[in-house]
């Protein structure tokens, strides 16, 4: 199945509250570990506007190299991404979102990602959304993606 047939792509929500945001820059998160939420009460970042929710997927589309990828697993309120990010959200119960995340974040697709970037023709190295909406996944019984799951977390020693 191609991944588009199974997430939500930059989906668009709207802010519950308009006087405030927690803010993900690519530069917040490191290979899956969230460094910064900032929060703003002002003057937002033209490139806040991902409104994001628990259990999305968070796969720079800059500089994919760098890894600044993230499986959003804090509940904050107005939690918004940069567009920096392509924003993925699983649409369907025949994926788990931290199985898509590996899939997504393994080093095979940011070689990938990165290759089709540094071919680009933009100021910076970057790809867009389609090269993840069309990458084919395997479907799988969800007893086995949180088998995988459990052995990924098993092999780094815990919780990414």
């Amino acid at each position: 199945m191609k991944v588009k047939e199974i997430v939500l792509m930059n989906p668009h929500d709207k802010l519950i509250n308009k006087n405030f945001i927690n803010y993900i820059d690519t530069s917040s998160v490191n290979d899956g570990i969230l460094q910064d939420v900032q929060y703003i009460t002002s003057n937002f970042p033209s490139r806040a506007q991902r409104v994001i929710k628990m259990n999305d997927i968070l796969i720079s589309s800059v500089r994919p190299n760098l890894k600044h990828n993230y499986l959003v697993n804090i509940d904050k309120p107005n939690l918004v991404a940069s567009t920096g990010f392509i924003h993925i959200r699983c649409s369907t119960n025949r994926v788990l979102p931290q199985y898509l995340y590996y899939f997504l974040s393994s080093d095979k697709r940011i070689n990938l990602y990165t290759m089709i970037a540094n071919s680009s023709q933009t100021t910076f190295p970057s790809f867009n959304k389609e090269v993840i909406e069309n990458l084919e996944l395997k479907e799988i019984s969800i007893d086995i993606q949180q088998h995988i799951i459990d052995i990924i977390k098993d092999s780094v020693g815990g919780e990414l």
